[in-house]
């Protein structure tokens, strides 16, 4: 009886394996269509503390809208020309105890350029050369479109799949560096269609400085360098046929520190400057972003 057992457990491990080897590819890469248009709801919050030489404070925002997608136009390499419109937008801010909530705020467009691997490839003609699968860093559009790294061959459940990338500093010099890893969890039924769900973890490595390095920059400040950390775990629910974002869920861990150096003329009394924001800063916290259909 208990050979017989045994032949039992094993043929059935044996048949659990072979469904697993003969599953099917899909292709996941995003396809867009000219004139198509999606609707999801958006939800995003931030919880961050930020701290200086002489003050530490919590700086929070909670944004939720109605977002709508259009596709304007897809080339030949498969990148769109998406206008992300929000409406019926809500914004709550909260720092150093004081709270705010605004509404009514007209319907906001946001034009961007998506890689069929769901990277971000411009935000409002911003080139970004090397994309980033970051998005939620990328700007403040790049923030309303997040998806997971997209593979550039068929994949099954279970496959995994790694890609780098570099991004350019497009408003001064150095830029961030992006190394990714992707994982295709499995097949799950969201709205009638059996959606891919891909997951995918990202460290962004930055050290940018922005603006003019002269006192008479327009900005008026003589630099702004920004290095830092931040780590995202990105899930995003694929229709493998339509090949199209129908869900994705984002949370995002961030350490930095920002140096902001004014120029002397603009330090002079020492009190214009502000209390509290002389010399580095840092922002350590972390966000989440939900992409729900509607």
């Amino acid at each position: 009886m208990k050979r017989l057992a045994l032949v039992a457990v094993s043929v059935f491990v044996l048949a659990g394996c072979g469904a697993f080897g003969t599953a099917s590819a899909h292709t996941l890469s995003l396809a867009y269509k000219a004139g198509d248009t999606y609707k999801y709801k958006l939800h995003a919050s931030s919880k961050q503390t930020v701290t200086t030489s002489e003050i530490s404070f919590p700086l929070n925002f909670d944004i939720s809208a109605d977002e709508s997608i259009k596709v304007k136009s897809v080339d030949s390499s498969g990148t769109a020309d998406l206008a992300i419109t929000l409406s019926n937008l809500t914004m709550k801010s909260a720092m150093g105890g004081v709270s705010n909530t605004t509404t009514g705020v007209p319907a906001q467009t946001i034009n961007v350029q998506v890689g069929a691997d769901g990277r971000l490839v411009s935000v409002e003609g911003n080139q970004l050369p090397g994309g980033t699968p970051m998005q939620a860093f990328s700007g403040l559009g790049g923030g309303f479109f997040i998806t997971a790294v997209l593979p550039a061959k068929a994949v099954k459940p279970g496959d995994t799949w790694t890609k780098d990338y570099d991004q350019a500093n497009p408003n001064g010099t150095g830029g961030a560096h992006v190394t990714s890893k992707s994982t295709y969890l499995r097949d799950e039924s969201l709205n009638g269609i059996t959606a891919a769900v891909v997951e995918t973890k990202s460290t962004m490595t930055i050290d940018m400085t922005f603006g003019d390095s002269s006192p008479s920059s327009e900005m008026g400040m003589s630099g702004l360098t920004m290095k830092g950390t931040v780590t995202t775990d990105v899930t995003t629910w694929i229709d493998p046929d339509g090949h199209r974002v129908m869900k994705t869920h984002s949370t995002a861990a961030d350490d930095a520190t920002i140096d902001l150096k004014l120029p002397p003329t603009r330090l002079s009394p020492p009190a214009t400057a502000g209390p509290g924001f002389s010399g580095p800063m840092s922002a350590k916290g972390e966000a989440t972003t939900d992409l729900t259909p509607v």
